[in-house]
Protein backbone atom coordinates (compact mmCIF):
# COMPACT_ATOMS: atom_id res chain seq x y z
CA UNK A 1 0.00 0.00 0.00
CA UNK A 2 2.85 2.34 0.78
CA UNK A 3 4.36 1.68 -2.66
CA UNK A 4 1.02 2.34 -4.38
CA UNK A 5 0.55 5.48 -2.35
CA UNK A 6 3.90 6.84 -3.50
CA UNK A 7 3.05 6.13 -7.15
CA UNK A 8 4.86 2.87 -7.81
CA UNK A 9 3.18 0.25 -9.98
CA UNK A 10 3.16 -3.34 -8.77
CA UNK A 11 2.83 -5.80 -11.62
CA UNK A 12 1.21 -9.20 -11.37
CA UNK A 13 2.66 -12.40 -12.82
CA UNK A 14 -0.16 -14.81 -13.60
CA UNK A 15 2.29 -17.61 -14.36
CA UNK A 16 3.98 -17.57 -10.95
CA UNK A 17 3.72 -20.76 -8.89
CA UNK A 18 3.87 -20.71 -5.12
CA UNK A 19 3.64 -23.45 -2.51
CA UNK A 20 2.45 -22.86 1.01
CA UNK A 21 1.06 -24.72 3.97
CA UNK A 22 -2.59 -24.23 4.80
CA UNK A 23 -3.77 -24.41 8.41
CA UNK A 24 -4.57 -27.99 9.39
CA UNK A 25 -6.95 -27.32 12.26
CA UNK A 26 -9.92 -25.02 12.75
CA UNK A 27 -8.00 -23.19 15.49
CA UNK A 28 -5.05 -22.52 13.19
CA UNK A 29 -7.42 -21.50 10.41
CA UNK A 30 -9.22 -19.00 12.68
CA UNK A 31 -5.90 -17.54 13.87
CA UNK A 32 -4.72 -17.13 10.28
CA UNK A 33 -7.94 -15.46 9.14
CA UNK A 34 -7.93 -13.21 12.22
CA UNK A 35 -4.42 -12.04 11.32
CA UNK A 36 -5.54 -11.36 7.76
CA UNK A 37 -8.73 -9.57 8.81
CA UNK A 38 -7.02 -7.47 11.47
CA UNK A 39 -4.18 -6.71 9.03
CA UNK A 40 -6.67 -5.41 6.45
CA UNK A 41 -8.22 -3.14 9.09
CA UNK A 42 -4.80 -1.88 10.19
CA UNK A 43 -3.63 -1.25 6.63
CA UNK A 44 -6.83 0.52 5.67
CA UNK A 45 -6.70 2.71 8.78
CA UNK A 46 -3.04 3.55 8.23
CA UNK A 47 -3.72 4.72 4.66
CA UNK A 48 -7.24 6.14 5.15
CA UNK A 49 -6.02 9.62 4.21
CA UNK A 50 -5.71 8.44 0.59
CA UNK A 51 -9.30 7.25 0.14
CA UNK A 52 -11.19 9.02 -2.68
CA UNK A 53 -8.20 11.31 -3.27
CA UNK A 54 -7.42 11.99 -6.92
CA UNK A 55 -3.78 12.53 -6.02
CA UNK A 56 -3.40 8.80 -5.20
CA UNK A 57 -4.92 7.69 -8.51
CA UNK A 58 -6.40 4.18 -8.55
CA UNK A 59 -5.06 3.37 -5.10
CA UNK A 60 -7.22 6.07 -3.53
CA UNK A 61 -10.13 5.96 -5.97
CA UNK A 62 -10.43 2.19 -6.56
CA UNK A 63 -8.36 0.00 -4.22
CA UNK A 64 -9.14 1.64 -0.87
CA UNK A 65 -12.87 2.09 -1.58
CA UNK A 66 -12.94 -1.57 -2.66
CA UNK A 67 -11.35 -2.61 0.64
CA UNK A 68 -13.76 -0.43 2.59
CA UNK A 69 -16.83 -1.76 0.80
CA UNK A 70 -15.98 -5.44 0.21
CA UNK A 71 -13.60 -6.22 3.07
CA UNK A 72 -15.11 -4.15 5.88
CA UNK A 73 -18.62 -2.70 5.39
CA UNK A 74 -20.46 -5.45 3.49
CA UNK A 75 -18.98 -8.32 5.53
CA UNK A 76 -19.87 -6.37 8.68
CA UNK A 77 -23.49 -5.94 7.51
CA UNK A 78 -23.92 -9.40 5.93
CA UNK A 79 -24.81 -11.17 9.19
CA UNK A 80 -27.75 -8.78 9.45
CA UNK A 81 -29.28 -10.34 6.31
CA UNK A 82 -28.92 -13.84 7.75
CA UNK A 83 -30.31 -12.71 11.10
CA UNK A 84 -33.28 -10.98 9.44
CA UNK A 85 -34.02 -14.15 7.49
CA UNK A 86 -34.12 -16.28 10.64
CA UNK A 87 -36.04 -13.66 12.66
CA UNK A 88 -38.59 -13.18 9.88
CA UNK A 89 -39.22 -16.91 9.69
CA UNK A 90 -39.58 -17.19 13.48
CA UNK A 91 -41.79 -14.13 13.87
CA UNK A 92 -44.02 -15.09 10.94
CA UNK A 93 -44.30 -18.63 12.35
CA UNK A 94 -45.41 -17.18 15.69
CA UNK A 95 -47.87 -14.87 13.93
CA UNK A 96 -46.12 -11.76 15.27
CA UNK A 97 -45.59 -10.32 11.79
CA UNK A 98 -47.65 -10.69 8.67
CA UNK A 99 -45.23 -12.26 6.25
CA UNK A 100 -45.48 -15.38 4.17
CA UNK A 101 -42.55 -17.71 5.00
CA UNK A 102 -42.66 -18.93 1.39
CA UNK A 103 -41.94 -15.40 0.17
CA UNK A 104 -39.14 -14.95 2.70
CA UNK A 105 -37.48 -18.18 1.59
CA UNK A 106 -38.07 -17.33 -2.08
CA UNK A 107 -36.30 -13.97 -1.66
CA UNK A 108 -33.40 -15.66 0.11
CA UNK A 109 -33.14 -18.23 -2.69
CA UNK A 110 -33.17 -15.44 -5.29
CA UNK A 111 -30.41 -13.69 -3.35
CA UNK A 112 -28.45 -16.96 -3.28
CA UNK A 113 -28.94 -17.48 -7.02
CA UNK A 114 -27.61 -13.99 -7.71
CA UNK A 115 -24.63 -14.84 -5.49
CA UNK A 116 -24.04 -18.06 -7.44
CA UNK A 117 -24.42 -16.23 -10.76
CA UNK A 118 -21.73 -13.78 -9.68
CA UNK A 119 -19.46 -16.67 -8.73
CA UNK A 120 -20.22 -18.40 -12.05
CA UNK A 121 -19.23 -15.25 -13.91
CA UNK A 122 -15.95 -15.14 -12.01
CA UNK A 123 -15.43 -18.85 -12.79
CA UNK A 124 -16.04 -18.14 -16.49
CA UNK A 125 -13.46 -15.34 -16.50
CA UNK A 126 -10.92 -17.59 -14.77
CA UNK A 127 -11.86 -20.65 -16.89
CA UNK A 128 -12.58 -22.71 -13.76
CA UNK A 129 -14.63 -25.89 -13.65
CA UNK A 130 -18.26 -24.96 -12.91
CA UNK A 131 -18.64 -28.15 -10.82
CA UNK A 132 -16.67 -26.36 -8.11
CA UNK A 133 -19.66 -24.05 -7.59
CA UNK A 134 -21.09 -26.77 -5.34
CA UNK A 135 -18.66 -25.45 -2.72
CA UNK A 136 -20.87 -22.36 -2.47
CA UNK A 137 -23.18 -24.38 -0.18
CA UNK A 138 -20.66 -25.05 2.63
CA UNK A 139 -19.18 -21.60 1.97
CA UNK A 140 -22.54 -19.98 2.72
CA UNK A 141 -23.48 -22.23 5.64
CA UNK A 142 -20.13 -22.72 7.42
CA UNK A 143 -17.27 -20.57 6.12
CA UNK A 144 -19.27 -17.32 6.09
CA UNK A 145 -20.35 -17.84 9.69
CA UNK A 146 -16.73 -18.37 10.74
CA UNK A 147 -15.70 -15.22 8.87
CA UNK A 148 -18.45 -13.21 10.60
CA UNK A 149 -16.96 -14.25 13.92
CA UNK A 150 -13.44 -13.33 12.77
CA UNK A 151 -14.48 -9.93 11.40
CA UNK A 152 -16.38 -8.99 14.56
CA UNK A 153 -13.45 -10.11 16.70
CA UNK A 154 -11.04 -8.05 14.54
CA UNK A 155 -13.21 -4.94 14.65
CA UNK A 156 -13.74 -5.28 18.41
CA UNK A 157 -9.98 -5.53 19.03
CA UNK A 158 -9.27 -2.65 16.62
CA UNK A 159 -11.86 -0.38 18.29
CA UNK A 160 -10.42 -1.26 21.71
CA UNK A 161 -6.98 -0.27 20.38
CA UNK A 162 -5.40 -3.62 21.14
CA UNK A 163 -2.09 -4.22 19.41
CA UNK A 164 -1.81 -7.52 17.61
CA UNK A 165 1.35 -9.33 16.61
CA UNK A 166 1.55 -11.25 13.37
CA UNK A 167 1.71 -14.54 15.26
CA UNK A 168 3.05 -17.82 13.97
CA UNK A 169 1.31 -20.54 12.00
CA UNK A 170 2.39 -23.98 13.15
CA UNK A 171 4.26 -25.57 10.24
CA UNK A 172 4.05 -29.35 9.88
CA UNK A 173 5.84 -30.02 6.59
CA UNK A 174 2.89 -32.06 5.30
CA UNK A 175 2.74 -30.21 1.96
CA UNK A 176 3.50 -32.25 -1.13
CA UNK A 177 4.09 -30.73 -4.55
CA UNK A 178 1.99 -31.66 -7.55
Amino acid sequence: MRLHKTGYIIENCNDAISYTEAPETIGQFLKQRFRWSFGILQSFWKHRDAIFRKRYKNFGRVALPNILLYQILLPFLAPLADLLLVLSLILSGLGLIVADPVHIIAYYLIFSLVDIAGAALAFAFEKEDFKKLIWMIPQRLVYRQLMYYILFKSIRKAVKGEIQSWGVLKRTGNVTTA
